[in-house]
């Protein structure tokens, strides 16, 4: 091969198990281009994929979505500062959700004459800034800009290895133009790899203390958010819960941490927990509870688990705990069911019929909201939990499902882990679509669904995700519940400001006239349809499913409901 940093660059990223790149290319992408025409040209190694991606959210949404499904590390490359600034919500949705991705990007050349790679367009003067990596550095565990040649794999293996250490998150790395041209002189021999310890243990007192605490508790609940992250942990949440009768809620979950129908799901009812608990376990759970709603009980204890129990990333978040304990959640899982064990001959046998006895009302308000929707006329508006209660009777167990916002999780059947995943902590929209189409990238073979807003949507890019499905081959389901309507803001204002005048204020939600989103998908090659009433919903849903699975095409559903 023709040697330049730029190759080396991409085979430490192969070296390093990284098998694809999510780019969105600019002008100094040219020895990165030349890398890979060189390699192919010249019979070098099997470097990362490049996937193009026509705006660099979806790039950072794809990475995201390919990191939960694979659960490896991945690579994006985007075009210096505008770029950096287009994929910055992306960047902040993967810190909240601890998704280790190497978010890299070019830099203008430092040079403005003279070697190879150095400046030759307008550009490169107009889009240099004196602190390129500060557009995403509270986001990101570390930045760096890549110096000489020499250093190539020392920096590629302390990106990665610092994105993959507990916790998780993204890392950013600059690449000037004219450091890439440079010819690889990077020290021969053995490459550096950085071994990183694969989860964080419990400390055993601690453990020991949590475990007498449930054992003497009337009313123990494990409230669950993201804990799912490591599908492992939930066949341990789930086997916890049954050998020692414990209760798990998952209000607001972003990942399936236990079974929707599993008899000791409280549900996401955080509110009743907060009345009947005398012992919470919240396990990665950023915002145990909020005031405004309610709080726990004086008498409750209270213990916080996580890989970083404090969010030391949060500003400010004050809710009070007994006791704080880092763990991964599987480890944490693992070493309380030990402990458990040992006292599981001093645990009250009512407790189990106790706990399972709330859970029903759970399950028996679930069961009548799918009644509910079974028996409505065919000329009824259409819901999202109609879009939901459907859906979820059409779906495959091992089916993902990315939720922005819209479907109601409990209505979707969904009992395996790494099945659902709902929108990160951050709140950044556009997420849902991008993620569906990278987590459909990493595991071809699964069904995915994207279920989202009209709004959500819109954030998406969807022109460059169904251009990215066509050109990646990445048949997926995209279910709009279309409401012309920012829920979110009605609903803010409505919290703040219940008996306020606000209820006919509808100019910062209102998105009338809806454009015919189906068209988006049909532009591309696609399927896709409007649906207005609900006796059409389900057989469209069906039919949607088909075209994904067996003619591996992509499909969207525009659903006009309320």
């Amino acid at each position: 091969m023709s040697h330049t940093a730029a190759t080396r660059y991409l085979t430490a990223l192969a070296e390093h198990g990284v098998d694809s790149i999510f780019a969105n290319a600019g002008t100094d992408f040219a020895p990165i281009v030349e890398a890979y025409a060189a390699n192919t040209k010249e019979g070098g190694p099997e470097l990362p994929k490049p996937v193009l991606c026509a705006h660099e959210n979806l790039a950072g949404g794809m990475a995201h979505g390919a990191a939960l499904v694979s659960g490896k590390p991945q690579a994006v490359m985007l075009h210096v500062n505008v770029g950096t600034a287009n994929v910055a919500c992306a960047v902040a949705n993967a810190a909240r959700d601890r998704i280790p991705l190497l978010i890299t990007a070019g830099r203008s050349p430092i040079l403005e004459s003279g070697v190879t790679g150095a400046r030759d367009l307008p550009i490169h003067w107009s889009q240099e800034m004196f602190d390129q990596a500060s557009l995403v550095r509270e986001f990101v565990k570390w930045d760096y800009e890549l110096r000489d040649s020499r250093q190539v794999d020392a920096v590629v293996d302390r990106a990665l290895s610092l994105a993959t250490a507990h916790p998780r998150g993204p890392v950013y790395l600059a690449l000037p133009r004219e450091v890439l041209a440079e010819a690889d002189e990077s020290p021969a021999g053995e490459r550096l790899r950085t071994p990183v310890p694969s989860a964080v243990y419990p400390d055993p007192d601690a453990i020991d203390q949590l475990a007498d605490r449930i054992v003497a508790a009337d009313f123990p609940v494990i409230v669950a958010t993201a804990s799912g992250i490591e599908p492992e942990s939930v066949a341990l949440l789930t086997s916890c819960a049954e050998q020692f009768a414990v209760g798990v809620a998952d209000p607001w979950h972003r990942y399936l941490n236990i079974a929707a129908n599993h008899p000791n799901r409280l549900g996401p009812d955080t509110l009743g927990v907060l009345k009947k608990a005398d012992l919470i376990v919240f396990l990665e759970s950023d915002v145990p509870w909020m005031d405004a709603h309610g709080s726990p009980r004086p008498d409750c204890f209270i213990a916080q688990v996580g890989v970083d129990p404090l969010y030391s990333d949060y500003p400010i978040r004050s809710h009070r705990a007994d006791l704080n304990i880092a763990a991964t959640p599987t480890a944490f899982l693992k070493q309380l069911t030990i402990a458990l064990g040992k006292r599981a001959g001093s645990i009250n046998p009512a407790r189990a019929e106790k706990i399972r006895t709330a859970a029903s009302v759970h399950h028996d308000s679930i069961a009548a909201l799918r009644k509910q929707e079974a028996a409505s006329d065919s000329d009824a508006p259409i819901t999202k939990n109609t879009i939901s209660a459907m859906l979820g009777e059409l779906l495959g167990e091992d089916d993902i499902v990315f939720n922005e916002y819209v479907a109601t999780p409990c209505l979707l059947n969904r009992t395996k882990a790494g099945t659902y995943y709902f929108l990160p902590a951050s709140g950044g929209l556009g997420w849902g679509l991008p993620a569906a189409l990278g987590a459909k990238y990493a595991a071809p073979d699964r069904t995915v669904i994207a279920t989202l807003g009209d709004g959500a949507y819109m954030f998406a890019n969807p022109a460059a995700c169904h251009h990215a499905a066509a050109k990646h081959d990445l048949p997926i389901l995209t279910i709009l519940a279309n409401n012309c309507n920012w829920w979110a803001v009605d609903m803010a204002t409505q919290l703040v400001y219940p008996d306020g005048r606000a209820n006919t204020e509808d100019r910062f939600s209102n998105l009338s006239p809806s454009p015919e989103f189906a068209a988006y998908c049909t532009a591309s090659g696609g399927h896709g349809v409007t649906v207005h009433k609900r006796s059409e919903l389900r057989a469209a849903l069906a039919e949607a499913l088909r075209v994904v699975r067996e003619e591996r095409r992509q499909a969207l559903v525009d659903v006009r409901c309320v």
